[in-house]
């Protein structure tokens, strides 16, 4: 599966950037000056040609911010196109809150090194002030962790949305006050015109989104409590059912829990089953108040599918799954697909009683000669490792991996020191904030 991981896309963006402005700049044989500008930490300039550093770092680390502000706007559409573009939507969304903070420094960059005009008032000037203040303090509410955890999460997400009218406040600011990048053809094309695709993505996902991406209406069927804060939900459909793939989320809204939020869980049920189903774990207070009080007859809004969590990228290799407590919900649905080589899945929880599927999964494994099942209980035989695993050629294997980020992180590190390649490892990303 070819996709753009994060180590590829932000090389791309920076050498985009550089590209851009090394042709541009090369040819540039017009007249801007400073006639009279002071920088925040670097004193004044006077009649200083366009040449000096403190302009031409400054406006580069301005047309990065709003480039990589405008990618994110565009992914935070969750646009089919852009999400097979990143491998699915976990693994965009996670470049998404990097993008954010990595924007955040080359902003506070921008405003340090540039020059700022002194022979006249521009509106621009303000407003540029504003923008830089209310990004850096959207950011920051948006990916401090303690402030994600505080914040009610409607709340949350309501405030995010208002980073569009911060965007198009620093946009205005570009297109007011006198720059380089006025002065240059092929930067100026492509950093307002990537201001303008970002303003657009904002716009769309603000206001029209709803209109294009209707929800679908479900109603729970049945709420079975499985022990140890784990619950599964049965939905059934009202009117169209979602189509989906093994391996898929979608994002519910529970109405009588909360008609404002709206959570990812990944699908535990098959795409050839009448009903949705999911399974939950009480980890936090909205899915704690989920596992307490949802009932059947409860109305469900259900938008999706996405992710790209799939056995078919690994086509005809013999694959192994890990999963870490709940992560064990996407191959819930993985094991009902066709596969032609064997499947071997790692089941690592705390204890045997958070293994509420061992016993379905047993029976799988005595029906199926391809499907191999190891519940790995971490109180007796302590956190499994590589080793664990008893591979044989582990290179010619295929891996996919679904649990908390130290057992991805452990277990992908020990993999590749046998010598198994990245594009052999898949892995899903549940922190969506």
């Amino acid at each position: 599966m070819r996709v753009l991981k994060q180590e590829i896309y932000f090389p791309i963006i920076v050498g985009i950037h550089f590209i851009f402005w090394a042709i541009d700049l090369y040819f540039y044989n017009g007249s801007f000056k400073e006639v009279s500008s002071d920088t925040m930490l670097f004193g004044e300039l006077t009649n200083a040609s366009w040449k000096n550093p403190h302009r031409i770092l400054g406006e580069v680390f301005s047309s990065w911010v709003v480039t990589v502000f405008a990618f994110n706007f565009l992914m935070a559409t969750r646009a089919k196109w852009v999400e097979n573009l990143f491998g699915g939507l976990d693994k965009m969304y996670l470049i998404h809150r990097r993008s954010g903070v990595i924007a955040v420094f080359l902003l506070l960059a921008h405003f340090i090194v540039v020059p700022r005009d002194l022979v006249e008032f521009n509106p621009g000037k303000p407003l540029g002030f504003y923008a830089f203040i209310l990004i850096i303090i959207g950011v920051i509410l948006s990916a401090a962790p303690i402030f994600k955890k505080k914040i009610p999460y409607h709340k949350w997400i309501n405030f995010h949305k208002l980073m569009g009218v911060f965007y198009v406040m620093g946009v205005i600011h570009g297109i007011l006050v006198d720059s380089l990048i006025k002065e240059l053809p092929i930067t100026r094309v492509y950093v307002f015109g990537m201001a303008f695709v970002g303003i657009g993505a904002w716009i769309y996902k603000a206001f029209l989104f709803g209109v294009f991406n209707k929800k679908l209406s479900y109603i729970v069927k049945s709420v079975n409590q499985l022990g140890n804060g784990i619950v599964e939900i049965e939905m059934e459909p009202q009117t169209k059912q979602l189509k989906y793939v093994a391996g898929q989320f979608a994002f519910f809204t529970f109405p009588s829990i909360s008609k404002r939020e709206q959570h990812p869980f990944t699908l535990s049920s098959h795409p050839h089953d009448d009903n949705l189903k999911i399974t939950i774990k009480g980890l936090g207070d909205y899915t704690n108040k989920l596992v307490a009080e949802l009932k059947s007859f409860d109305k469900v809004m259900v938008e999706g599918p996405y992710g790209k969590f799939s056995s078919s990228y690994a086509k005809e290799r013999e694959q192994v799954w890990i999963a870490g407590g709940i992560g064990i919900t996407p191959f819930l649905s993985l094991i009902k697909d066709y596969y032609t080589n064997k499947v071997t899945l790692f089941w690592c929880v705390n204890n045997k009683g958070e293994a509420p599927y061992k016993e379905e999964l047993e029976k799988l494994e005595t029906k199926n000669p391809l499907f191999e099942f190891v519940l790995w209980d971490s109180a007796d035989k302590g956190h499994i490792s590589v080793e664990d695993l008893s591979l044989r050629e582990p290179k010619e294997k295929s891996y996919l991996i679904c649990g908390p980020e130290a057992l991805k992180k452990n277990i992908t590190k020990q993999l590749k020191m046998e010598g198994v390649k990245q594009k052999h490892i898949y892995d899903e990303e549940f922190a969506f904030r």
